[in-house]
C-alpha cells in the first residue's frame, strides 16, 4: 500500500495560502538611487534572499538599523521601512545577507528600483524569497506534519506532527476530498505523543488534504496543506447499494452498524454508502457504539439465546488492540456507551425470556450493578430487555422490553422515572397514558429534550409488518401524544429493528432482517434507501468524533 505525503511547494500556491515572506528583489537599475518599498504588514516571513546588485553609479550605502546581518559595503538606494513588529532591515551591500526574523507580514514589501539590497528584519523583507513550507502565523511559526494510513483500516488516517509555537492550547485538523476540500474536522489530542490524531470517515482509495490549525496565547499558527491517500476497501466488505432520492434532503452523516444476527461484520457507512470504517466483532454482531471519547468501539454479540454465547469486543479506532472483556459471557442484545466505559444487559436467570441486570463496566474493569432485576422495575409475566441508551443530560437510561410491550426510564441509580406502553406499571403516576399498544419492540431514539421519543415495532414476532412510532410526552400531565408513524413498503424486522431522528429532522430507519436502511421525511417520503443482506442496529452520527449523539 503506498502513502502519498505531498507538501504544497509552488510559490504561488504558498502565497495563495498566506504563507509567502516578501517578493523578490528587484533587479538593479540605472543611477544608483531608489524609492523606498512599502513594508509588508502581517503575512508570514520568509527567509529573505541575496541583496540585489548595486546600482552602476551608486554612493556607498549606509549602515541599516539593526537586526538584519550587514553585508560587504557596495553602491545601494535607500532603504525601506521595516512592517510592523519588527526593526527595519538593514541596506546591504551588493553582498549583503539579508536578515531574519520578526513578525510575520502578508507581503514584504517591493524592492527598490536601483540596486537597492533586500532588506532583513521584522515585517516580510524586501527581496525576500517564499517562506519556507510550514511557516505561517503569529511569530514565525512552523507547523510540520507526517502521515499514514492504518495497517488494519486503509480509510483511516494517522496524523504526527511538531511545530514551535509555544504553549499550545488547542489545535484540530480539517480534512477531506482533495476535490472537495476540507470539510471535516478532527480534534488533537494534546496529550498524545507528536499530537497523533486519526483521520476518520475517509473513503477508499481517494485522496485527501489536510491542514493543521493550532493555536495558544501567542495567536494561531496553520500548516500548509497535506495530501494523504487512502487504500482500498477489502472485497469482503460489503457496501450496500445506495439510493439517494432526494440529495439536498439527505443528511450527510454516518451510519454505525453490524450485520446483526449472524456475521461478526462491524461496519460504519458515509452518507453514499462508502464504507469508511471495518472490523471484525464477534458472533451475530447486534451492536457496536463508539466509546465517549471516540478513540475506540465497543462491539457485542446479540445471545438472544441466552446460551453463554455473549461477548463484548473492544478495538481502537485505528484497528490496534483488539481485546475480549472479560465477564461479559451472559451480556445480551444492546450496550450504550458512557463516559469511561459502557453499560450493557445481562442475563442473571436460564431462559430466552426471565429478567435481566443492567450493569455499567468501566474501561478499567470496575463493574458497577445499575439494576440488580428487571422485576424491581416494571411488571412483567415475561421479560426480555433487548435495548438500552444512556442520556447525559440527566444521568439517565431508557430501556426497552419486547414482551410486554414496553419501554421505562430510570435513574442511574435504577429509580423507576418513567413507563411508557405495556400495562399494570408499578408507579401509576409514573405512567403515560394515550400511547396504546404495539406488539414487540426492539430499538428507540430519545432527543436531548426528554420528550420526543420514536421506537420501532417490529409486528409480531412471525414477521408482521413492521412500523415506526413517534411521540410527544409530557411530564406534567403523563400523556403521550403521536407525533410520527411510518411504514416501509416491504422492509420489515421480525428481530432487532431500529430508528433515530436526524439533525435535519429526518428519521431513519433500519429494517435489520430486511436489510435496509431508510431515511425519511417527517412528512414520509422517502430521500435514500441503503440495501444489503442484513443489519444490526444502527447509530447515525454527524461527525466521527467525540460523544454519541444523545
Amino acid at each position: 500500500m503506498t502513502v502519498t505525503l505531498v507538501r504544497l511547494s509552488s510559490v504561488l500556491a504558498l502565497c495563495a495560502l498566506g504563507a509567502c515572506a516578501g517578493s523578490a528583489a528587484a533587479p538593479a537599475g540605472s543611477g544608483g538611487s531608489s524609492t523606498a518599498g512599502s513594508a509588508g504588514t502581517t503575512g508570514a516571513a520568509g527567509t529573505t534572499g541575496a541583496a540585489g546588485s548595486a546600482g552602476s553609479t551608486g554612493a556607498a550605502g549606509t549602515a541599516g538599523a539593526a537586526g538584519s546581518t550587514m553585508g560587504a559595503a557596495g553602491t545601494s538606494g535607500t532603504g525601506g521601512t521595516a512592517g510592523t513588529g519588527g526593526a527595519s532591515g538593514g541596506r546591504g551591500g551588493t553582498t549583503g545577507i539579508a536578515g531574519t526574523g520578526g513578525s510575520a507580514g502578508t507581503a514584504g514589501g517591493r524592492g527598490g528600483a536601483a540596486g537597492s539590497a533586500g532588506d532583513g528584519g521584522a515585517a516580510g523583507g524586501r527581496g525576500g524569497t517564499t517562506g519556507t513550507a510550514g511557516t505561517t502565523g503569529a511569530g514565525g511559526c512552523t507547523i510540520t506534519a507526517t502521515s499514514s494510513v492504518s495497517t488494519s483500516i486503509a480509510t483511516v488516517g494517522i496524523v504526527t506532527f511538531t511545530t514551535n509555537l509555544a504553549s499550545v492550547d488547542s489545535a484540530e485538523i480539517r480534512f477531506g476530498l482533495a476535490s472537495a476540500g476540507t470539510t471535516m474536522t478532527a480534534p488533537v489530542d494534546l496529550t498524545q505523543p507528536s499530537y497523533r490524531t486519526l483521520l476518520l470517515g475517509m473513503k477508499g482509495s481517494s485522496s485527501y488534504v489536510f491542514r493543521i490549525v493550532a493555536t495558544s496565547a501567542a495567536g494561531t499558527c496553520q500548516s500548509p496543506d497535506y495530501t494523504i491517500m487512502t487504500g482500498a476497501v477489502p472485497s469482503n466488505i460489503p457496501k450496500p447499494t445506495a439510493t439517494i432520492m432526494n440529495a439536498a434532503a439527505h443528511g450527510k452523516g454516518f451510519m454505525v452498524t453490524s450485520s446483526g444476527i449472524s456475521g461478526t461484520g462491524a461496519w460504519i457507512y458515509d452518507s453514499d454508502g462508502a464504507p469508511v470504517w471495518w472490523a471484525t466483532g464477534p458472533s451475530g454482531t447486534s451492536r457496536i457504539e463508539m466509546s465517549w471519547d471516540g478513540t475506540k468501539m465497543y462491539m457485542m454479540a446479540l445471545n438472544v439465546q441466552n446460551t453463554n454465547a455473549g461477548a463484548v469486543k473492544i478495538v481502537d479506532m485505528d484497528g490496534a488492540n483488539s481485546t475480549m472483556v472479560s465477564g461479559m459471557t451472559t451480556s445480551h442484545h444492546d450496550l450504550t456507551a458512557i463516559p469511561g466505559g459502557f453499560a450493557t444487559l445481562l442475563w442473571n436467570q436460564s431462559g430466552t425470556d426471565a429478567p435481566c441486570s443492567l450493569v455499567e463496566r468501566a474501561d478499567s474493569g470496575t463493574m458497577t450493578t445499575v439494576i440488580a432485576n428487571m422485576n424491581t422495575v416494571y411488571n412483567s409475566n415475561t421479560w426480555h430487555t433487548n435495548s438500552v441508551h444512556y442520556y447525559p443530560s440527566d444521568n439517565t437510561y431508557t430501556l426497552g422490553d419486547r414482551n410486554p410491550n414496553m419501554y421505562v426510564k430510570v435513574s442511574r441509580t435504577g429509580e423507576l422515572i418513567w413507563q411508557l406502553g405495556g400495562t399494570n406499571p408499578k408507579d401509576a403516576a409514573k405512567f403515560f397514558s394515550g400511547a396504546g399498544t404495539w406488539s414487540v419492540n426492539h430499538g428507540h431514539h430519545m432527543l436531548a429534550d426528554g420528550s420526543t421519543f420514536y421506537l420501532f415495532n417490529n409486528g409480531t414476532a412471525l414477521g408482521g409488518s413492521s412500523t415506526v412510532r413517534g411521540f410527544k410526552l409530557n411530564t406534567s400531565t403523563m400523556t403521550a401524544t403521536s407525533s410520527f408513524t411510518y411504514m416501509g413498503s416491504g422492509a420489515n424486522s421480525m428481530v432487532l429493528g431500529d430508528v433515530e431522528q436526524l439533525p435535519n429532522g429526518n428519521i431513519l430507519v433500519t429494517a435489520s432482517t430486511s436489510g435496509q436502511i431508510t431515511e425519511v421525511t417527517m412528512g414520509g417520503q422517502v430521500v435514500a434507501t441503503f440495501k444489503t443482506n442484513a443489519f444490526g442496529y444502527t447509530e447515525y452520527r454527524d461527525s466521527l468524533y467525540g460523544p454519541p449523539p444523545r
